[in-house]
């Protein structure tokens, strides 16, 4: 297949930015990398295809073309993670003598991939032993109808290393074995904070798993899957690279495909939406809409709204993360509507507080891919009938934007605390709660540092018992006189009585700031 073919074929919409003398080229392969110095994972002949996320200036440009270059590449095609392919980039390609293309704006790396794979497989057939015979086997074996899970374990047994592909909250998608207890948080915790990818994790018992990145121009590491391989020999070079690279871009094409799965969801989740919000929903519609994403409101319902803050393509990130922490607990379905990404999410047999938790321990895990980003999520109350599917929907936005209000990297706010006093405390600005909470409670705290006691402890073991002494000195396993002595110390120390309702209300309050 040469160049000008491919330029050719309307419908993946290539336009041609450099090297309009050089479309004679064959192309003989084809990967896709975000690696700002990818030289060791390219072939000869090769497309190239790059979002574009490690751009960060005119010398990073040079250096990624160089190393192009000096692979002997056939071109480089961009994608749409820049609307506009950076001009520095398009000069050094320019200057160096590489056509570049440029992929249309709906057109997904995936449905590019494919077109080539099928092609040169027709062109060359899928002897091994003809040049990039591992590549066919393997696009062959995909393309052909056979699942990821095959090409994994083919992977995995050519390399005779146990090998992965992992979602950024630790899930295993698909493995060749089990994943040793504990290393799923390791590696996601490995593939998000490192600076540079591929990466290793070093693993308790000595040995050591290496991260590589899954690079389908995912908008953001969080909302990117990875493959994670035992020891570190696969990155020396050679065949074990070579294997590694295809994997990854064949694991993005099977990714592309569920995606396209996902879509028809979420054009019908919007249909449901915009019912709802017309204030015309009728409940046979809602229903007929609930059954086609199958999902069912007799064990209940409820909805959940996230958003990921100080990213680019904000609406793209949080659905996919929405959509990554509802999996493997709930069958939801996640869209991007006013700003955030919203999903329908039936209980089956979980309860609401377990679903809370595990989207707090997935959104948690990805804590370390977020820099100076934000996951703010609000989970609404359950419904058990479709009926009242517009109010859930508010209930989960209205405490997705408390949550806003509150601190760290990840901020949930419930059902349950929008109707307690926690909402209240949530719209306190951080400054203001933190100066109540010191005057309340920061005596309390010196004097618990400086004298190894625990005044703070007593005192919210009191509350929390409703002024009990009983059981209070009970929960705290000390004789009624110690706790008396400890409640009257608390009162010296702070200027404020316990037997008043209002101080009580106060200091309960400043601990709930805590």
């Amino acid at each position: 297949m040469r160049l000008r073919d491919l330029c050719q074929v309307d419908h993946l919409g290539l336009k041609v930015l450099t090297g309009h003398d050089l479309l004679d080229r064959r192309v003989r392969g084809i990967t896709t990398t975000d690696l700002i110095e990818p030289g060791r994972f390219l072939k000869p002949a090769e497309l190239v295809l790059t979002e574009l996320t490690w751009h960060e200036g005119a010398d990073s440009a040079r250096r990624f073309v160089a190393a192009l270059v000096e692979a002997k590449v056939a071109a480089l095609c961009s994608g749409t993670a820049l609307k506009v392919p950076p001009a520095d980039l398009v000069d050094a390609c320019a200057e160096a003598g590489l056509p570049m293309l440029a992929l249309g704006v709906d057109v997904s790396f995936g449905t590019l991939t494919e077109y080539v794979l099928r092609a040169l497989i027709e062109e060359f057939g899928s002897a091994p032993s003809r040049p990039y015979g591992p590549r066919r086997r393997l696009a062959s074996t995909l393309v052909d109808g056979g699942s990821l899970s095959k090409v994994v374990t083919t992977v995995a047994g050519e390399l005779d290393v146990p090998c992965w592909v992992m979602s950024a909250t630790g899930r295993v998608v698909v493995g060749s074995q089990p994943l040793p207890e504990g290393a799923g948080g390791r590696l996601a915790h490995a593939f998000l904070s490192a600076r540079f990818l591929p990466g290793t994790a070093p693993q308790p018992d000595g040995t050591v798993l290496s991260v590589f990145p899954v690079s389908r121009g995912a908008p953001h590491r969080i909302a990117n899957w990875f493959l994670a391989y035992a020891g570190e020999q696969v990155r020396a070079g050679g065949e074990h690279e070579d294997l590694i690279v295809e994997l990854a871009a064949l694991v993005a094409l099977e990714r592309s495909r569920l995606e396209a799965a996902h879509r028809i969801e979420r054009r019908v989740l919007d249909q449901l939406l915009a019912l709802l919000a017309s204030g015309d929903a009728n409940l046979p519609g809602v229903v007929s809409r609930l059954h086609t994403l199958h999902i069912e409101t007799e064990d209940g319902l409820l909805s959940v709204a996230l958003a990921v803050e100080g990213v680019e393509r904000a609406d793209e990130v949080g659905v996919a993360v929405l959509d990554e922490l509802l999996r493997p607990l709930a069958p939801g379905v996640a869209t991007a509507a006013g700003g955030q990404a919203v999903a329908l999410v039936p209980l089956a047999g979980n309860t609401a507080a377990e679903l809370t938790s595990h989207l707090l321990a997935g959104a948690a895990t990805l804590e370390a891919g977020l820099g100076d980003a934000r996951i703010t999520i609000g989970v609404s109350s359950v419904t058990s009938g479709p009926a009242a599917l517009s109010s859930l929907i508010e209930e989960a936005r209205h405490a997705r934007t408390l949550a806003e209000l509150g601190e760290g990297r990840v901020s949930a706010i419930t059902g349950a605390d929008v109707s307690s006093h926690r909402s209240l405390i949530a719209a306190i600005p951080g400054e203001l709660r933190r100066s109540f909470r010191t005057r309340l409670l920061g005596s309390l705290e010196e004097y618990d540092s400086a004298h190894q006691t625990e005044l703070v402890e007593t005192l919210e073991t009191f509350l929390e018992e409703s002024g009990s002494w009983a059981s209070t000195a009970d929960r705290l396993h000390v004789h009624v006189n110690t706790l008396r002595y400890r409640l009257k110390r608390i009162e010296e120390l702070t200027g404020r009585s316990l037997t008043s309702l209002d101080e009580r209300v106060d200091f309960l309050l400043a601990l709930r700031m805590r």
